[in-house]
């Protein structure tokens, strides 16, 4: 337990960095792409998203040390202690997240958008702004409630291999000298202590949804 806490803040810090970076990123780009269908930016970030979908993080890792590192002389390559240590691992875990919370977020709007509400708030005259913001986002924010709640264990537990390529002192690093170590009990813990992230935000997130959405709610069946 004392290895764990001591290793616990910085796995955090990255995990909750990264976070940051998922919806930031992806909520903003998932919207203009369903706005802008089939445009030069829905293209775009189609081919993106695809490209990154497809690389492990381990190698963003490293593509992105030597280029930005190496070859630019812009972030250090490895260690903590400042916002640009933090910088390059951060981006590397939130990747592929980012990825599939555009395409998540740009599939439900594009459903949405062919419901009658819809069609009844135009016929209104609402702002077309209004209607893309406060109705069409945020019912297709309703179904990635829960695959946002179970990204933060899945961060959490996501950061194992970019710690070791970053040389990030989180539990990641731990585990993996704790494996070539045979340190069972530090395994078992950090196994242990993934599982119960795992079920105590699938449930939490489960309930927020259902509180959020009122067509979930068994008093309104």
């Amino acid at each position: 337990m004392g290895e764990m806490s001591r290793c616990l803040p910085a796995t955090l810090q990255l995990a909750g960095v990264s976070f940051i970076m998922v919806l930031l990123l992806s909520i903003p780009i998932g919207f203009l792409c369903a706005v802008y269908k089939d445009g030069w930016f829905d293209r775009l970030m189609r081919g993106v998203i695809f490209m990154t979908t497809a690389m492990p993080p381990y190698w963003v890792g490293l593509l992105m040390m030597w280029l930005i590192s190496i070859k630019l002389d812009l972030l250090p390559t490895s260690g903590n202690g400042s916002l640009a240590h933090l910088i390059l691992p951060s981006f590397t875990v939130s990747l592929s997240y980012i990825s599939t919370y555009i395409r998540l977020i740009r599939n439900n709007m594009l459903e949405n958008m062919k419901q009658d509400y819809v069609m009844y708030a135009n016929v209104r005259g609402l702002p077309q702004k209004n209607i893309l913001v406060r109705h069409i986002l945020k019912n297709s924010m309703h179904t990635c409630i829960v695959a946002i709640g179970m990204s933060i264990p899945q961060l959490i537990s996501g950061t194992i291999v970019v710690e070791n390529v970053f040389a990030w002192p989180g539990l990641g690093t731990l585990c993996i000298s704790s494996i070539f170590n045979r340190d069972y009990p530090v395994i078992q813990t950090y196994v242990l202590l993934i599982g119960v992230l795992f079920v105590v935000f699938n449930l939490l997130f489960d309930i927020l949804q259902t509180i959020s959405d009122p067509r979930m709610r068994k008093g309104e069946a």
